[in-house]
């Protein structure tokens, strides 16, 4: 009866004790998650879930793709944002000392690109898109490293193939710990990532 240690991006590492002859989607299921809600990665590629275990494998990365961790038992729930929730939008993303224009903000809500999280109906945290591209994700500060900006980013991720960021050297462990491919770009000041499912 083969273990492997499974690192949830973003929620910790867990032990799972698995059947002989058991398939990646079995792996999923001891996770108490369906094939709908996470991806199991090998050598950061996805691994399709009727595949059997390989014996050998002792560790894999599991990427939730529906819904990040709950922070202190509140539910996380992420949303579309509405017209309504642009001013809480540019709070927290001024809030995190991001760059943002605010009317080409309202124009990411009204193309449906900007995804909102929420806790106990609060605003907690936003991730704006423009196609593929992640140009901001924020976290009020008290809600951070609580789950937040993986629970938008899986959300975002649900509706692309890919996604891809700029972002500063300081938060790469946060684009790291979700499971982002990242290179320096030309000028060598800052990141570039790319996330697939």
């Amino acid at each position: 009866m083969p273990t492997v240690r499974a690192e949830v991006v973003g929620e910790g590492t867990r032990e799972v004790r698995l059947d002989a002859g058991a398939t990646y989607g079995d792996l999923l299921a001891a996770l108490e998650f369906s094939p709908h809600e996470a991806t199991v990665l090998l050598d950061d590629a996805p691994v399709p879930e009727d595949r059997p275990v390989d014996p050998d494998v002792d560790r894999v990365r599991v990427l939730r793709l529906v819904k990040g961790g709950a922070p202190r038992g509140d539910e996380i729930r992420v949303r579309t944002a509405a017209p309504d929730d642009h001013l809480d939008v540019m709070r927290i993303v001024d809030g995190a000392m991001l760059t943002a224009d605010a009317e080409a903000v309202r124009e990411r809500i009204d193309a449906g690109e900007v995804l909102v999280a929420t806790v106990d109906g609060r605003t907690v945290g936003t991730l704006v898109r423009d196609g593929d591209r992640v140009t901001a994700v924020a976290t009020r500060r008290r809600f951070r490293d609580r789950g937040v900006g993986s629970a938008l980013v899986s959300a975002a991720l649900a509706e692309r193939d890919h996604l891809v960021a700029e972002f500063d050297p300081d938060v790469r462990p946060f684009y790291e710990s979700l499971g982002f491919e990242i290179e320096r770009r030309e000028d060598g000041e800052r990141l570039r990532g790319r996330l697939v499912p």
